[in-house]
């Protein structure tokens, strides 16, 4: 393998993709980048197995040939190169690197060990604004599982039905479901996601109007963005998610309509008491007046009033407030609407127009 190539388009390159390799794993492969030299392209891949991410990038190529090596090594080093050209020359084992009068020898590792990522022939899809797509997973991983006490529920349920995709993440007490329109799609399905690959891929999608493809074939997903493929295994399907729909309570007996950052604002200053003993614990009532937050611990207590706009019964009611300031963070919206069934049911943050999104919250006696 002989080839040549441009300094800081390989080191961005390398560096989005090593995002997938994998760390601290009992096989060294995968902590590896393959890089492939053919058709004046060079095409860098990582993988661990869960998360894929591919990257082709322009290339000079005298000699074709594959070479493996280290990824995070590899990637701090091209970031530090500064040359224009970086020559690239395969020897048995060794991977030559000639950048301006200097060079470098890489040891390589068996290339047939890399495991081969997945094709998908004639799979099934949906077509989405990137920024949209971005905004969705942002919104919902918020509320995805940190425990492994029921693994289905540390991914995103990505559901396509009725012109729009819906993003769905639960943890027990709380559950977030974002909808955003589609541009174009094969089916209806569902499947779920791992939230941490989501995320990932998210990072590297432009915040623009770009359209993105988004197909799914043999339990994987696939997101092809101009010369980058980046490729996660499904979880599972919707049928091995929780039915999210019945949980949705359908009565209010209490709305408000509240400026979001004022409210933000509330509960983070009434929860610091509560936070010192690691318990976020806070007291909303609602009156006709307007809304009383308040925490209490050792230390003393806090009691704050939030002006409302209030219809409905008056209602005390308790919850954690990182359940409430978790969402708050996310929502941009200046003004939300919170609505309540009763001191025992859950509420739902919702905009004051439209169905965008969803948060639900369980108060505390429910945890």
């Amino acid at each position: 393998m002989k080839f040549s190539c441009q300094g800081l388009e390989l080191a961005d390159a390398v560096l989005k993709t090593v995002k997938a390799a994998a760390v601290r794993t009992t096989n060294p492969i995968l902590e590896c980048v393959k890089m492939v030299a053919e058709d004046d392209k060079l095409t860098l891949t990582c993988t661990d197995l869960e998360l894929t991410i591919t990257k082709v990038i322009r290339a000079d190529v005298r000699v074709p040939g594959v070479a493996v090596i280290p990824a995070k090594f590899f990637a701090d080093f091209a970031s530090k190169i500064s040359s224009e050209t970086i020559e690239f020359n395969l020897r048995d084992k060794t991977l030559d690197v000639t950048y301006g009068d200097n060079n470098a020898y890489f040891q390589c590792q068996d290339a047939s060990e890399f495991p081969e990522p997945k094709t998908l022939d004639q799979p099934e899809y949906v077509e989405v604004r990137s920024d949209n797509f971005k905004e969705l997973v942002t919104k919902a991983s918020v509320a995805v599982a940190q425990d492994d006490s029921r693994p289905m529920l540390r991914g995103i349920l990505l559901e396509v039905t009725n012109g729009e995709l819906r993003g769905v993440a639960l943890d027990g007490v709380r559950m977030a479901l974002i909808k955003k329109p589609t541009i174009s799609q094969s089916a209806e399905f569902g499947l779920v996601v791992s939230a941490r690959c989501l995320i990932e891929i998210v990072r590297l999608l432009p915040d623009s109007d770009q359209p993105i493809k988004i197909c799914t074939q043999k339990n994987h997903l696939q997101i092809t963005l101009g010369d980058s493929i980046l490729m996660t295994r499904l979880m599972g399907m919707q049928s091995d998610y929780v039915s999210y729909r019945q949980i949705l309570p359908k009565d209010f007996t209490t709305t408000i309509n509240v400026n979001r950052r004022h409210i933000l604002d509330t509960i983070e200053r009434a929860g610091l008491l509560s936070r010192v003993d690691r318990n976020f614990v806070v007291k909303f009532d609602i009156n006709g007046k307007d809304m009383v937050i308040s925490s209490e611990s050792e230390l003393g207590n806090i009691t704050e009033h939030l002006q409302t706009t209030h219809a409905g019964a008056d209602l005390k009611i308790e919850f954690n407030g990182r359940l409430y300031t978790d969402a708050l963070r996310v929502i941009t919206d200046e003004f939300v609407q919170i609505r309540y069934g009763s001191a025992v049911h859950p509420c739902v943050i919702v905009p004051q127009e439209g169905e965008e999104y969803l948060y639900l919250v369980l108060p505390m006696h429910k945890i």
